[in-house]
């Protein structure tokens, strides 16, 4: 059936979840729209360096895998703390975007992006914020908060595309 099953162990090793992603024929022009537009291929973001923060392991896998499809390497982490500790660890500045979940428990993406911000300036990085809210005033507190953009769960392909090209495209990034 073309999907994917993915086994969530705890911390003692112990499965604390699992998941399952079928995909179905829908038909199509739907499919196309939902799953792989032909304007969204993997050439266009092929190389963009992301660090994605999401505590919630599935949502890190799912996010992780629709942004490979677009070419993009990732790196994972399920916190802000692994956030800070990946960006400081990485050198010169190595990831183009970073992507923050803004409810991880301990350091939540508004600190994560405050921080980023604060220890290494306003155009380091670009920042896009993962919420589950849509209220408009998250979006612009995401945008006080020094982030360039939003992407609201649950997630889809053709949004992290348009998103990312929009992000991109305003800080005068080449695509």
């Amino acid at each position: 059936m073309q999907g994917n099953i993915w086994i969530l162990p705890n911390s003692q090793g112990l499965v604390q979840g699992v998941s399952l992603l079928l995909k179905f024929q829908i038909g199509p022009s739907l499919e196309r729209y939902m799953f792989a537009p032909k304007d969204y291929s993997n050439s266009q973001f092929g190389g963009l360096k992301i660090l994605l923060a999401d505590d919630d392991g599935l949502n890190r896998i799912v996010t992780k895998k629709l942004l490979e499809r677009l070419g993009c390497l990732v790196t994972a982490v399920s916190s802000g703390f692994e956030c800070l500790g990946a960006i400081s660890g990485s050198g010169s500045n190595s990831f183009k975007i970073i992507m923050l979940d803004i409810h991880m428990p301990e350091m939540d993406g508004f600190e994560v992006a405050a921080r980023i911000r604060k220890f290494n300036g306003p155009n380091w990085s670009l920042i896009i914020a993962l919420i589950a809210n849509a209220e408009e005033q998250v979006k612009d507190r995401c945008m006080l908060a020094g982030m360039n953009g939003v992407i609201r769960k649950p997630i889809l392909l053709h949004q992290i595309a348009d998103e990312l090209r929009s992000v991109l495209l305003r800080a005068g990034e080449k695509l």
